[in-house]
């Protein structure tokens, strides 16, 4: 393959991608693919992401006018990333807002950056995962400019997002976006849920799966398993000292009051 189909293949790419494509033919030393990668970042042809992350540049446009996909970027962002959490819900198009903050997942360490106005951060695949050494466990791969990426899909997000509630812009922003979610395998919500061990998690996740309501009700018997790994005393659901909480017997649970009220509504206008 030469460089040009590779670039039209690749519109975000990272740099064992390019190695691999020039060491096609024989091995090349990586001087070698440096200097090539450099003469196309000085040509205009590729723009520099991050280290080891590159862009290419359309033709009949510059490198300094161009808009580069984010969701490519934070797939792209290390060799094994994934996109999770509420860029996951942006891209299932069931967010309730977005905001320039992409996440995604990855077992490397990977430091935050900024490119084009959007914020990155990673997040840690989940040690239990790890442990259980199932890390793409509840991950798609979808299509997006002729570029496979992951995606957590909607049951793992489900649980996520409400596992890290400060990730994913605060209650109203979750509780809304999960709202939205019309396909939802409940089986694989909870079995993924038990899998990450957490008794907090649990209890979250069974309260918000016994709020679906009209065709997406969920059964009591389906949520027997989280309710037997609930806390064994009430812990509260997130640590914001802003918030006034209640106690959720069932589940041993404080939520905020303004979740459990949906306080956050807009009143009906009486005319």
């Amino acid at each position: 393959m030469s460089v040009e189909p590779f670039f039209y293949n690749h519109p975000v790419f990272r740099h064992e991608e390019f190695a691999a494509l020039k060491t096609a033919y024989g091995e090349v030393k990586r001087i070698s693919v440096n200097t090539a990668l450099q003469y196309y970042v000085k040509t205009g042809r590729i723009k520099p992401v991050r280290r080891e992350l590159y862009a290419v540049v359309p033709p009949n446009q510059s490198a300094s006018s161009m808009i580069v996909d984010p969701y490519l970027i934070a797939a792209k962002a290390t060799d094994d990333a994934m996109i999770g959490y509420h860029s996951a819900l942006e891209l299932m198009g069931a967010a309730y807002s977005s905001f320039g903050q992409l996440t995604y997942i990855t077992t490397q360490k990977s430091k935050p950056f900024e490119f084009e106005n959007n914020g990155y951060q990673s997040v840690a695949v989940p040690m239990a995962l790890k442990k259980k050494q199932c890390v793409d466990v509840c991950v798609e791969t979808i299509n997006r400019q002729g570029i496979d990426i992951k995606i957590t899909n909607a049951a793992r997000t489900f649980v996520d997002v409400l596992d890290r509630i400060e990730l994913c812009g605060g209650w109203e922003e979750v509780y809304r976006s999960i709202s939205n979610l019309v396909i939802l395998n409940i089986d694989e919500v909870i079995d993924y849920c038990l899998m990450l061990g957490k008794a907090r998690l649990n209890a979250k996740v069974g309260y918000f799966l016994s709020q679906r309501q009209g065709a997406f009700a969920v059964a009591e018997n389906k949520l027997t398993p989280l309710m037997m790994a609930k806390p064994k005393v009430p812990q509260y659901a997130s640590k914001s000292s802003r918030e006034k909480f209640q106690l959720i017997p069932l589940w041993n649970i404080y939520l905020p009051e303004s979740v459990i009220n949906q306080s956050w509504e807009e009143p009906d206008l009486k005319l």
